[in-house]
């Protein structure tokens, strides 16, 4: 069984929307592992690669390619899924 199927990776997401709304909706995927471990030290970076794919297909977030290992994760402001008022504190 792997591991993506033994935690429930909704709050993990919430985990991930909240960090990006503190961090002006921007973040190096790199600082966020480390924040989210924090809360969950079961995150390593191939899960979190599996929940930006479902996250940027759900137009919740933008991931860019910094540099060879680093991708800035963005918070698409435009998107549906995210409320007005939590773009109101962004």
């Amino acid at each position: 069984m792997q591991d993506s199927f033994r935690w429930n990776q909704k709050p993990v997401i919430n985990s991930i929307i909240d960090i990006l709304i503190k961090n002006k909706g921007e973040i190096l995927d790199k600082r966020l592992e480390e924040l989210l471990k924090k809360e969950f030290p079961f995150v390593n970076s191939l899960n979190l690669e599996e929940i930006f794919l479902k996250l940027e297909s759900m137009a919740i977030i933008n991931v860019f390619r910094v540099s060879k290992n680093k991708k800035m994760i963005v918070l698409n402001k435009r998107g549906k899924a995210i409320r007005e008022e939590i773009l109101d504190q962004l």
